[in-house]
């Protein structure tokens, strides 16, 4: 009969009270963790006279889409209270506002009237070099500079209120919780009014609105909020006559709307896109007295396209839209099929000086253009170009080398600097028998180091065209898997027309920012010579340099070389030349394609050999487990050292590694692998079997020891235990000075620089080797170092078992031979392994090694001879005591003495024993 518990009877009353006695608002808010929290201040005093509050239509068909209110591109002002800055507020600061409705429900009536709830959120941004020490939040990337950008505060409001759809306006209850400057939150009242225009199209565009403390707090200045509607309803383009008009008077080769993968919208989706004026001179004044436009997307819909346009001298606005009414248009526009470019009329913001609220959309007498040229060269190579213009203030080029050539199809590249590529590569004798990588394959990527005069930066080299296709194109056709070539290429003899992309991968230095450079590759001689042009900076501002000759030579596919490519970078400037770049010395670690699929085989069939050894390991164990249990009288014959050795051999590694067992944590292989979930996976598998190990072999030192304690010949329970003592007099001074020797040269050692470059994003199943700079200050680990020391002992567990016999003379048959002999076959088979996989090669791949890895023991040639030797001796020699006897292997003489030396020992006991009756 089951017994009653009155505590466990208690708790479920108390907690079915619990759940019959709480109330409907806790329960949704442990539904929805945030709901939404009416405000404290009553709608009707406030905004009753604006738009009057109405009961909400309960059906469920009088939801509508938050998307109609919805805005993310604005512009505030006031409000300073807000964000307790310490900093000076500066004409930089990107503003922004957004609003986003939770619930738009129609109220019961016929006044077109919708209850809201939603919630408006006020942010400053501020792009500098010096943030001091604020947080940073996000890092952009134009022309090559990374631009860091600080979060300067944000605050939000939480909105209930009512929206007349006739008249399009909004008002809104709600409260925040405020940081005053003394560290404290205190409670805030406001009420927002927005204003929507009726008109969907160019000219209702806007969206003005005013934040007002309703508490009368005197630190308060009302914001007042200037928005672009991200989507209007049935918009109307008004100006597409007026844009075709006159669209743009560059008559060069453009591609077609439909080359462009994806189309129009797809090229402009998401984020907002950064160009840069091409009229900016070496000091960066530009004559047009902008430096980069934004480009922000509001509606696509086919080949039309609104959007929002921001003028600034900097930057660091690349995913941070400032949408200033000073520097900000609105435009709309439409793809000419005919002129193969994007035809569009740009509007002004006028009327904002005096109030935000007055503002309006007008002056439309700007003409713009986008296309996307059909070919590129050094010094023209931006995929996208828009052209900005008007009668007062004449035509302005943008464009952008962000943009990825892949999504534009059949786009070629004009080798303009063939004469000076010419001078400067000689063509050098072939070298006979050597086969070096095609110039369609992945083998022309790589991640290098580049040594300069002021240190060591990272960077990825990957063509962009070879002859006048995109290298892209290439390997998506399936040329660079190594399949027959189909596309005709600008080929002389043995020589390949190739452009190259160096995109340096850690910040900016003195050192200049990317290189894009074009020349040609000799398939024969693996030498890839190139002339590039870089940006560097003069007197404090970036200009690009042309200058530079570059020269890499590749080894060879079948290399055993421990680089994959060596080469220079350096300016054919005099060094007076304020524009002269010192020389750089390249370096490249990374492996050829043929390399990585060997590898990726390799290292399956090394698992598989780890857990094929750890299954055996079990097997051998269990032999012995087997054994011992047939013969009861040996146990006492096992030396505990060595039992105790094994235990710790497993133990060890199993502590090291034991939480990836349960975590799915990055290792060495997650820096070269696509699919490096599956090789963790396999490693799993490998350490559970080995756990299995370790508890076969914890089971047999407990028998061992029970073993011991339990013998009832006390002369006999001595004499082992003697044995065993004189076994750890000897191995636990050799195993400690082992491991302080091993300590020692871990301290000694040099500390490496190691930084470890990932594999470029569309290097799909590749392997990349890490590459040394001299970046990060690392020294080796210890418990590396023990590790391997660690495995180094258990090559030679049987050493204690070996002294055992020989002190305690034992002839018993302790240990199985399918133990001892098999154990030793799996301990030496990683060394026979490393031999066989040094001669066949060589050290390229030494830091992939999963079995026979250099880091869990002691591999080199001569250790693997030396521990192979040892191995089959111990082996032997077990074999031979437990046949013949613990000393068969020291000479008669010592024997017999040592025999006479016991038998008079039993005697004096015997006569002891005899004295001790009587």
């Amino acid at each position: 009969m089951a017994t009653f518990r009155p505590s466990l009877f208690f708790f479920f009353a108390f907690f079915l009270l619990f759940l019959t006695s709480a109330t409907p608002l806790a329960v949704s808010s442990l539904v929805n963790p945030n709901p939404f929290k009416p405000p404290r201040i009553p709608y009707s005093d406030h905004c009753n006279h604006i738009v009057p509050e109405s009961p909400t239509d309960p059906s469920p068909s009088a939801a509508s889409s938050p998307a109609s209110l919805t805005f993310d591109v604005s512009f505030f002002s006031g409000g300073d209270s807000f964000f307790n800055r310490n900093n000076q507020p500066r004409n930089s600061d990107v503003k922004s506002a957004s609003f986003r409705p939770k619930s738009i429900r129609k109220t019961l009536g016929d006044g077109g009237i919708y209850r809201v709830e939603a919630r408006l959120t006020l942010q400053i941004f501020r792009t500098s070099g010096d943030l001091g020490q604020r947080k940073m939040i996000q890092v952009t990337q134009i022309d090559g500079r990374r631009i860091p950008v600080s979060f300067m505060g944000g605050q939000s409001f939480d909105f209930y209120g009512f929206w007349s759809e006739r008249t399009g306006r909004v008002c809104l209850v709600g409260s925040a919780q405020v940081l005053s400057p003394f560290g404290t939150y205190k409670p805030f009242d406001a009420r927002l009014m927005l204003s929507y225009s009726n008109e969907s199209n160019i000219y209702g565009s806007l969206v003005k609105g005013v934040l007002e403390s309703v508490s009368n707090q005197s630190d308060f200045k009302t914001v007042s909020i200037l928005g672009a509607r991200n989507t209007p309803l049935n918009y109307e383009y008004k100006l597409l006559e007026e844009s075709n008009a006159d669209c743009g008077r560059n008559s060069q080769e453009s591609l077609s709307v439909e080359s462009v993968l994806g189309g129009l919208c797809k090229v402009f989706e998401g984020r907002s896109h950064v160009y840069r004026t091409t009229d900016c001179g070496i000091n960066r004044t530009c004559s047009s007295g902008v430096e980069y436009m934004s480009l922000l997307s509001l509606l696509c819909d086919g080949e039309k396209m609104r959007m929002v346009l921001s003028f600034s001298n900097t930057g660091g606005v690349s995913r941070l839209f400032s949408f200033d009414p000073r520097t900000a248009l609105v435009a709309e526009g439409a793809w000419d099929v005919e002129k193969n470019r994007f035809c569009g009329v740009a509007c002004r913001i006028l009327n904002f000086k005096d109030s935000l609220s007055n503002a309006k959309v007008g002056d439309c007498s700007l003409r713009l253009s986008l296309r996307f040229p059909a070919s590129l060269s050094i010094k023209r190579r931006a995929p996208v170009v828009w052209e900005l213009w008007s009668a007062k203030t004449g035509r302005i080029e943008f464009s952008s080398l962000n943009d990825p050539l892949w999504r534009f199809s059949g786009l070629r590249y004009e080798y303009t600097e063939s004469e000076r590529v010419s001078k400067l590569c000689k063509s050098r004798s072939k070298s006979k028998g050597k086969h070096y990588p095609d110039a369609q394959t992945s083998d022309m990527r790589f991640v290098m180091s580049v040594k300069y005069p002021g240190g060591v930066r990272s960077a990825r080299a990957s063509p962009y065209f070879v002859g006048d296709r995109l290298y892209h194109d290439l390997l998506v056709r399936g040329e660079g898997a190594g399949v027959t070539r189909i596309i005709p290429m600008n080929v002389t003899k043995s020589f390949t027309n190739i452009t190259y992309m160096i995109r340096f991968l850690n910040p900016v230095s003195e050192s200049g920012g990317d290189i894009f450079a074009e020349g040609t590759y000799d398939k024969e001689t693996g030498e890839l010579c190139m002339v590039g042009c870089q940006s560097v900076k003069l007197n404090s501002t970036m200009t690009v340099d042309c200058s530079l000759a570059i020269r890499f030579k590749f080894s060879p596919i079948d290399s055993r070389s421990d680089d994959r490519l060596k080469g220079t970078i350096e300016s054919t400037r005099e060094k007076i030349d304020p524009l002269y770049v010192g020389r750089m010395e390249v370096a490249s670690r990374s492996i050829y394609v043929h390399q990585a699929k060997e590898s990726v085989w390799r290292m399956d069939f090394e698992i598989a050999m780890v857990l094929i050894s750890n299954t055996l390991s079990c097997l051998f164990v269990g032999m012995q487990l087997y054994h011992m249990s047939k013969h009861q009288e040996t146990l006492p014959f096992i030396s505990i050292a060595m039992a105790t050795l094994l235990v710790l051999g497993h133990m060890i590694p199993l502590l090291l590694n034991f939480e990836e067992i349960f975590k799915s944590s990055r290792n060495q292989g997650s820096l070269f692998f696509e699919n490096d979930r599956w090789l963790e996976a396999k490693e799993i598998v490998v350490r559970i079997v080995t756990m299995i190990a370790f508890l076969l072999e914890c089971r047999l030192l407990q028998l061992a020891w029970s073993a011991r304690k339990a013998a009832e010949n006390h002369h006999h329970r001595d004499s082992v235990w003697k044995a065993e003592k004189m076994v750890c007099y000897v191995c636990l001074p050799l195993y400690v000075t082992g491991g302080l020797i091993a300590w020692l040269v871990n301290r000694n050692r040099t500390p490496k620089r190691v930084v470890y470059i990932g594999k470029p994003r569309a290097a799909r199943n590749l392997l990349y080797r890490p590459v040394t700079l001299k970046r990060s200050f690392q020294r080796p680990s210890l418990w590396k170092d023990l590790e391997s020391y660690g495995g180094l002992m258990l090559d030679a567990f049987l050493l204690p078992q070996i002294l055992f016999n020989g002190f305690s003379n034992s002839d018993a048959k302790a240990l199985a031979a399918s133990f001892y002999g098999g154990h030793s076959f799996v301990r030496l088979l990683p060394h026979a392994y490393d031999l066989y996989r040094s001669h066949s090669y060589g050290k390229i791949l030494d830091w992939s090694f999963i079995y026979a890895s250099h880091k869990v023991d002691y591999y080199s040639t001569a250790w693997d001879v030396i521990i192979l030797c040892i191995g089959f001796v111990f082996a032997v020699v077990v074999f031979l005591q437990q046949r013949f006897g613990g000393r068969c292997f020291i000479p008669k003489r010592f024997i017999e003495d040592v025999r006479y030396e016991k038998v008079v020992e039993l005697q004096e006991t015997g006569e002891l024993h005899k004295s001790n009756d009587s």
